[in-house]
């Protein structure tokens, strides 16, 4: 069936959001306040904010179809929260010709999104989406009662994806869960572990090796790190000449921990040897006193993560200080005990990889469902 095409922005409007002063922020929900909803809200629930409804005329409700105007990543396709919207935020609004959740998932094709990120880098300043390439985007408009098939049969296969992630993210909750029953809180401490330095049982301890110039390294960057799980999300190999001085070498035996914004709980523990940014500390465990996954863990934990933020400085780019981290006191079970963590740890991380490489392949389904839909080949 041959459907007409039409430019994007002439059958969908975008609203940007308005920026309330920090001075009417409320930090709790009060009789004539609304949420102030930001780009990072649509993840947790961790920055609750709240304003005076009269100040401002931009709301949105949970179907609307949110799209973040600012990266990275830039373009991010976000629904389900209700309340007033910021600056880094636009509505899109469809008009009666468009289904709202066809809308959706028009705008979160990989192919659009490569469009807009790929002009978004290319602009001075912040990074931010180009309008007028996305209003002048070509959009298949099938009659709405299709609209509506496609989008039920594109929801499906998305559900499936979801409950994939789901099930990678409950991986990591059970690991935090299981490290609190065998250990306890890292703060109160109620099993009256030994207490010894960071710099004891896991000293900053880079790998000394030489390279040659012309060797393929993994360089590893902060932004090549998932926030909160440690996850790689893409892997740099570079000519070791291109590596640069600000650089640690480390291998399979070390733990990174980031320093800069130690909120962010950016810990990895490497599968293979590789340089890491400065602002990436190798961390090298002591065999006969921590094992690595119980040292990631504890770094991991709500616990540490709170003390850490109490230890930074500096405002725009918080840091915590080497002096202070090596001087922590972290508790250390019996090394059998943690050998037997480390053991549950692997199995969950094993199944946890598993997982995602079947989301993987879910994303190449949804990804080609897709295709075929905004193509009227659905």
């Amino acid at each position: 069936m041959s459907w007409p095409v039409v430019e994007l922005g002439s059958v969908v409007s975008f609203i940007g959001g308005s920026q309330p002063p920090k001075s009417e922020f409320k930090y709790e929900a009060q009789d004539g306040y609304v949420r102030l909803l930001q780009i990072r809200d649509y993840k947790s629930d961790d920055n609750l904010t709240y304003i005076p409804a009269k100040s401002t005329k931009k709301f949105c409700s949970k179907d609307d179809v949110m799209i973040g105007r600012y990266g990275p990543p830039v373009f991010q396709i976000l629904r389900g929260l209700e309340g007033a919207y910021n600056v880094a935020l636009m509505k899109a609004q469809p008009s009666e010709l468009v289904d709202k959740d066809y809308l959706y998932y028009f705008l979160k094709q990989e192919k659009l999104f490569r469009l807009i990120d790929g002009l978004s880098q290319r602009t001075a300043g912040q990074s931010g989406v180009d309008m007028d390439a996305l209003k002048a985007y070509p959009m298949i408009l099938p009659p709405v009662a299709e609209q509506k098939r496609i989008a039920a049969i594109l929801d499906k296969a998305d559900a499936i994806r979801r409950k994939r992630q789901q099930a990678i993210q409950l991986a990591d909750d059970f690991l935090r869960a299981v490290f609190l029953e065998m250990f306890g809180d890292p703060v109160t401490n109620p099993k009256g572990w030994d207490r010894q330095s960071l710099d004891r049982v896991a000293p900053v301890l880079p790998l000394k090796k030489k390279v040659a110039e012309h060797e393929n390294v993994w360089l590893i960057n902060l932004d090549a790190i998932e926030a909160q799980s440690g996850k790689i999300i893409h892997k740099l190999i570079v000519p070791y000449a291109e590596v640069g001085s600000s650089t640690n070498h480390f291998n399979e035996t070390h733990v990174l921990y980031s320093k800069l914004r130690p909120y962010l709980n950016k810990v990895v523990i490497p599968n293979s040897e590789g340089m890491a940014t400065s602002e990436l500390l190798t961390l090298l465990p002591s065999p006969k006193k921590i094992t690595r996954e119980f040292l990631a863990t504890y770094l991991r934990s709500n616990a540490f993560v709170s003390w850490a933020n109490t230890k930074v400085a500096g405002a725009k780019m918080p840091r915590l200080s080497t002096v202070e981290l090596k001087k922590h006191q972290i508790f250390v079970p019996p090394l059998q005990l943690q050998q037997e963590f480390s053991q549950k740890f692997r199995h969950v991380l094993d199944m946890a990889e598993r997982s995602n490489e079947v989301l993987k392949n879910n994303d190449s389904f949804f990804s080609c469902l897709s295709q075929k839909a905004f193509s009227g080949q659905l």
